[in-house]
């Protein structure tokens, strides 16, 4: 039992020094709507640390801000720099939405109209990774009834997906 508590405790410690950096995001091509809808998963304090040190602004709370019309115009000048999409070789500006919290994270949505197909897809994200040097996004895309995914890191800033 003793053993069981210093290995929680060792655990503990060793989590909270070496945070793990995480987003995650889903991407998915809705052929009826003509449009590419996305939903952007960012825990709290890593979006706050990214929005503050992007914004240069000192205060800012994502959990209960002021105003939420200021987060999310921070958030979506944010990610229009941060996320890139090139759609059959051309590239695509998406219209966000808004955002939504949930639990320890902010889910965060936008989309991409007027697209009939997509066969290939760019995604760049490099979200935070300014930040935090060990930030990791991953990428679910969806289109033609087939789920692909990857992760982006400091090392790979963009995956291409092709959908036959």
């Amino acid at each position: 039992m003793q053993q069981k508590l210093i290995w929680s405790v060792f655990l503990s410690a060793v989590l909270y020094w070496h945070p793990f950096h995480v987003s995650v995001t889903d991407i998915e091509h809705d052929a009826e709507a003509k449009s590419i809808q996305v939903s952007h998963r960012i825990f709290l304090d890593d979006l706050e640390v990214g929005l503050k040190k992007y914004h240069n602004i000192e205060k800012l709370d994502t959990y209960e801000p002021e105003s939420q019309e200021r987060l999310d115009s921070l958030i979506s000048s944010y990610l229009k720099k941060k996320v890139l999409f090139v759609i059959n070789g051309e590239s695509m500006t998406f219209n966000y939405l808004g955002s939504e919290l949930e639990g320890d994270a902010r889910w965060c949505y936008y989309e991409i109209e007027n697209v009939d197909q997509v066969d290939e897809a760019e995604v760049t994200n490099v979200a935070l990774m300014e930040a935090f040097d060990d930030q990791q996004n991953i990428v679910h895309f969806k289109s033609k009834g087939k789920l692909k995914s990857y992760k982006l890191d400091k090392d790979t800033k963009f995956i291409q997906f092709k959908f036959d």
